[in-house]
């Protein structure tokens, strides 16, 4: 019997015995979660991710649509009979309010989300965030220095059908008509302005890893525990305060830029689908087409790669928040499938185009990319 109760004795102290735990144990397992998402918060990634399906076409498939749909509309146009429509007026308000004033819209956009985003991953660099800018005021000079050239041309190599009458205001004043090689200026700035937008939208790629970044590096600076490597850690403690304060503070506006950008991409391909069918001439809007599209190589294929003015492409900062595996000048941005995208040969569990684990082994050469730039 005594024999029993010792061992139920023994028994009860085995149960209540508890191992110590090494304070390194302890430390595992403490790397902190993202907060839970809201609906209004998931349904405004569901617009992003619509937007990004619109705007993140390969702009060389779309330069190649744009010159196709030029030609060939205009000549349809020109042949065939179009029905005439609300878009066939020039005082449509889509024209008279948007498409006259296109080059503002977009500039006013485009301006403030590359200055907000700027703001983030240069991380307070004012120097970066003016080179960034400064690709909006070269885009200004070559908008406002061909859309001159444009009037110049019709007015200074035309005539009118009235002999006796010289001039383009006194042709036109005087109800005659002026004839020249009017280079379509819609036409021109409409893909122009589209071109852009789709080339600076490409700093909102991968930008919600940008939080799950600087989640994981604080962790890693306020704690002892040897965590994975981030993009952020070349920054000073400075510099990281500054990226997430401005992440938390600009983001909700950077993405209604970003959605207005689309709507205006989406706006301006409509009204040059208008301008293709109903006005000028098929070498005047293919002219306007062509120039539009080499201004777009020059400056975003030739002059921001190669450094020539030490600009920096849309994106490039401080840190490296998009896809490491690819420098930033040739990143391609490809329309993935909803739930998987291929990078190579291994597959990547995505949801809306976002990677459901962004953590990435990062090389030294990606750590490297803020010394570079």
């Amino acid at each position: 019997m005594a024999k029993k109760v010792k061992n139920s004795s023994s028994t009860t102290n085995s149960m209540n015995f508890r191992p110590v735990v090494s304070s390194v144990e302890k430390k595992l397992g403490t790397k902190p979660l993202p907060n839970p998402q809201s609906i209004q918060q998931v349904m405004m990634l569901m617009v992003i991710h619509l937007c990004r399906k619109i705007l993140y076409i390969d702009p060389n498939i779309k330069v190649g649509v744009y010159i196709i749909l030029v030609f060939f509309g205009s000549i349809l146009g020109d042949v065939l009979p179009i029905p005439k429509s609300y878009f066939s007026r020039k005082d449509n308000m889509f024209n008279v309010y948007f498409v006259k004033f296109s080059w503002a819209w977009t500039i006013g956009l485009v301006g403030s989300f590359v200055f907000m985003s700027s703001q983030v991953y240069s991380a307070g660099d004012k120097v970066k965030v003016k080179k960034h800018m400064f690709r909006l005021i070269i885009a200004t000079v070559m908008w406002f220095f061909f859309t001159k050239s444009f009037v110049y041309i019709e007015e200074s190599y035309g005539y009118c059908s009235k002999a006796i009458v010289r001039g383009r205001k006194q042709c036109v004043t005087k109800g005659f008509s002026w004839n020249s090689f009017s280079v379509s200026g819609h036409c021109f700035i409409l893909i122009y302005c589209t071109l852009i937008i789709c080339e600076e939208a490409k700093a909102l790629v991968c930008w919600e890893a940008i939080k799950d970044h600087l989640r994981n590096e604080e962790h890693n600076r306020n704690s002892e525990e040897v965590g994975t490597k981030t993009p952020l850690d070349l920054l000073s403690d400075e510099q990281l305060a500054f990226t997430s304060e401005k992440y938390e503070k600009y983001t909700p506006f950077i993405r209604v830029a970003f959605i207005g950008m689309t709507c205006l991409a989406l706006l301006w391909d409509v009204m040059l689908m208008a301008t293709v069918l109903y006005f000028h001439s098929t070498p005047e809007k293919f002219v306007a087409s062509i120039i539009a599209v080499c201004l777009w190589f020059f400056t975003y294929r030739f002059l921001y790669v190669n450094r020539i003015l030490g600009l920096l492409l849309p994106g490039e900062g401080s840190f490296r928040y998009m896809n490491p595996d690819q420098p930033l000048e040739t990143l391609k941005i490809r329309r993935s499938s909803f739930l998987v995208a291929k990078t190579g040969s291994n597959k990547v569990a995505t949801f809306m185009g976002m990677p459901l684990n962004p953590q990435r082994n990062y090389s030294s050469e990606d750590s490297n990319f803020a010394n570079n730039n």
